[in-house]
């Protein structure tokens, strides 16, 4: 397996309320613009579903538990990247119907593939709750739930994927100008990343 897979994700997801998506658009660019300016200590990912999109997701991956907390450390510590982030993220729960977080471990021994996220355009996300075999790579929740995901780096291969995972699958398109993404990520696919701010002004 690549090692590039990260050990850990943290799996955010939103459900947008109708008729929020433009104030929640201009929110999140702002948000992101902060994070570049303002040294945010750990890269984050935004996708939106390409048949929903008011359905929000949003990872960010780990090699340990010890980074996380280490990161989150760094979040408390940073003043100024609080000041400016705490007022948007209050705002966001006026866009939102539901918000839910949820930690998950990679299981390499469950996997039929690694996930990368340096060029990934989209991702393709189903969730199981047994072994059945889907192709992807497993991250598994506390709770027992699996979150099986793929990447692609075209619709076409997206959609492809997302059909031979099944019809719980869903097909997500990556957000750069709502991400502040890692320098690999941007290395690997740098015109996409180019309605980012973070890799302008980090």
């Amino acid at each position: 397996m690549d090692e590039r897979t990260p050990r850990f994700l943290l799996i955010v997801r939103e459900r947008l309320r109708l008729g929020t998506e433009d104030a929640y658009d201009r929110n999140e660019r702002q948000l992101a613009a902060a994070c570049a300016t303002l040294k945010c200590p750990h890269p984050y990912l935004a996708l939106a579903d390409t048949t929903r999109p008011r359905d929000v997701w949003w990872l960010n991956a780990f090699a340990s538990l010890e980074e996380k907390d280490s990161v989150d450390a760094s979040y408390a510590c940073n003043e100024p990247l609080m000041a400016a982030m705490t007022p948007l993220s209050k705002r966001k729960e006026d866009f939102r119907e539901s918000l839910t977080s949820t930690m998950t471990a990679f299981r390499r021994e469950l996997s039929t593939s690694t996930l990368r996220l340096d060029g990934a355009r989209f991702l393709i996300i189903t969730t199981a709750h047994d072994d059945r075999a889907t192709a992807g790579a497993v991250f598994q929740a506390a709770d027992g739930r699996r979150f099986v995901i793929a990447s692609a780096s075209e619709p076409g291969v997206a959609e492809d994927l997302g059909s031979r995972m099944g019809p719980g699958a869903t097909v997500l398109a990556v957000r750069p100008e709502w991400s502040f993404p890692d320098e690999a990520w941007v290395a690997a696919d740098a015109g996409f990343w180019k309605p980012s701010v973070a890799p302008r002004q980090r």
